[in-house]
C-alpha cells in the first residue's frame, strides 16, 4: 500500500474515529478536512507549489463531497494558486521519503467554494457503521475482520479519511456474530443490520459483499441503510481492495448527494423554515441550541420568535429544501423528533411543515 495511505492519513485515524468500546457510532464533525499529506521528491518550491495544488484539490473534494471536483474547469486556475490558501505546512520524513503536510485555512475554501457556486458539505457527518463480507475463490464465504485482514480495514480508513466520511467497524464478538450471522450479512438483511447495530448507535449502515469471480476479477453489492431509506450500488475491481474502496468511494457519494448544501437545488423550496424545540430548560440549553441552528451551513440566519416555558421557536432562513434540512437535523442526537405526524384542523386543511402553524417539532434532550 502506498506510504501516504499508511502514514499520512491512518496517523490521522486516531484522532477522527473513536473505538467503538468508547462511544456509539453517532454523527461527527470532521475537524480535519483541511489537512492533507503529500509526498514530495524535494523541499524546493516548485515541488511545494505542485504539492499544494495536488493538497488544495483533496480538501476540495472533501469540502464538496465531488469526487470529480477537480475536472471542474472554473476550478483549475484557483488550483493553480493554492500557496494563497496554505494556513501553515511542514516536512517530515520516513524510510528515505519526505512528505509534507499542508494545513489550508478553511475561510478561504468555503468563500472560494461560495463564489464559484460549488455544493458545501458541512463537517458534521454521519458515522456509518461497515459490515463486510466475501466470498474467494479459494475458501469460500466467510465474515471479514480487521484482526484478520488489517491491511484492507487500513485502507478503507484512509479512504474514509479521504473522504470526509467517518467509519467504524463492527468488533465481531460473539455477540455481533449471533446477531449478524454471515448468512444474514450475505443476504444484506436490513432487520439483522438493525438488531445487530444497537449495541454501536449508527447514524448509516453499510452492508457489503465482495465475490472474487476470477483469479485477477472481484465484485461487490453494497447496501447503505440511512435515515429510513436504502441505497444499492456495486463496484469492481482487480483485487479485494480496490473494489471495497470503490464501494466506499460510492457510499461517500451517496451521503454528499444527501447533505450537501447545493446552491441552486431545483427541487429545493428554500425560505423561511419555523423550528419549535421542547426540553429546554435552562439557559445554557437556550445557548446551546441557539448557536448549534446558528452554526448550520444550510442555515444563513435565525430569528428567536418566542419563548414560553421549556419551548422556543426559531425561524431560520435556510438555502436548502425542506428534506435536506431534516437530514441534517437528524445528525444531532440532541434533537428527537416527535412521532406525530403533521397538523390538520377540523377543516381537513395540512398546515405547510415549517410554517407558524405547523412547526418543525423537536425535543432537546
Amino acid at each position: 500500500m502506498h506510504k501516504l495511505l499508511q502514514q499520512g492519513l491512518v496517523m490521522q485515524l486516531s484522532a477522527l474515529l473513536l473505538g467503538v468500546f468508547i462511544l456509539p457510532v453517532q454523527a461527527r464533525v470532521i475537524s480535519d478536512l483541511y489537512e492533507v499529506v503529500e509526498a514530495v521528491p524535494s523541499r524546493g518550491s516548485t515541488d511545494l507549489a505542485l504539492a499544494g495544488g495536488r493538497g488544495l484539490e483533496r480538501v476540495f473534494v472533501r469540502v464538496t463531497g465531488d469526487a470529480a471536483i477537480g475536472n471542474n474547469p472554473n476550478l483549475q486556475p484557483v488550483l493553480q494558486k493554492a500557496q494563497q490558501f496554505v494556513q501553515g505546512y511542514h516536512y517530515t520524513s520516513e524510510d528515505n521519503q519526505l512528505y509534507l503536510h499542508l494545513s489550508f485555512d478553511p475561510q478561504a475554501v468555503s468563500r472560494q467554494v461560495h463564489q464559484l457556486g460549488l455544493p458545501m458539505w458541512p463537517n458534521n457527518r454521519p458515522g456509518t457503521l461497515v459490515w463486510l463480507a466475501v466470498d474467494t475463490l479459494l475458501d469460500g464465504r466467510s465474515v471479514l475482520r480487521e484482526e484478520d485482514v488489517p491491511e484492507l480495514f487500513s485502507v478503507l480508513e484512509a479512504m474514509a479519511i479521504e473522504r470526509g466520511v467517518p467509519l467504524d467497524f463492527p468488533v465481531m464478538d460473539l455477540n455481533d456474530q449471533r446477531n449478524m450471522p454471515l448468512g444474514a450479512l450475505w443476504a444484506q438483511d436490513e432487520r439483522a443490520a438493525e438488531r445487530a447495530g444497537l449495541r454501536y448507535s449508527p447514524d448509516a449502515t453499510l452492508m457489503g459483499r465482495i465475490l472474487q469471480s476470477s483469479g485477477h476479477r472481484w465484485q461487490a453489492d453494497w447496501l447503505l441503510v440511512h435515515g429510513g431509506r436504502s441505497y444499492a450500488f456495486d463496484s469492481s475491481g482487480g483485487s479485494m481492495e480496490e473494489t471495497a474502496l470503490r464501494g466506499i468511494n460510492q457510499m461517500a457519494n451517496a451521503l454528499a448527494r444527501r447533505y450537501a448544501v447545493r446552491p441552486q437545488g431545483r427541487d429545493a423550496q428554500t425560505g423561511a423554515m419555523i423550528v419549535e424545540l421542547a426540553g429546554v430548560d435552562s439557559f445554557a440549553d437556550y445557548v446551546e441550541a441557539l448557536a448549534y441552528l446558528r452554526g448550520l451551513a444550510q442555515v444563513s440566519s435565525t430569528s428567536l420568535l418566542s419563548v414560553e416555558g421549556d419551548r422556543m421557536r426559531i425561524a431560520l432562513s435556510v438555502s436548502v429544501g425542506l428534506s435536506n434540512l431534516r437530514d441534517t437535523l437528524a445528525l444531532n442526537h440532541k434533537l428527537r423528533a416527535p412521532a406525530d405526524g403533521d397538523t390538520i384542523d377540523l377543516n381537513g386543511y395540512r398546515a405547510p411543515l415549517g410554517s407558524a402553524d405547523n412547526p418543525l417539532r423537536y425535543r432537546w434532550d
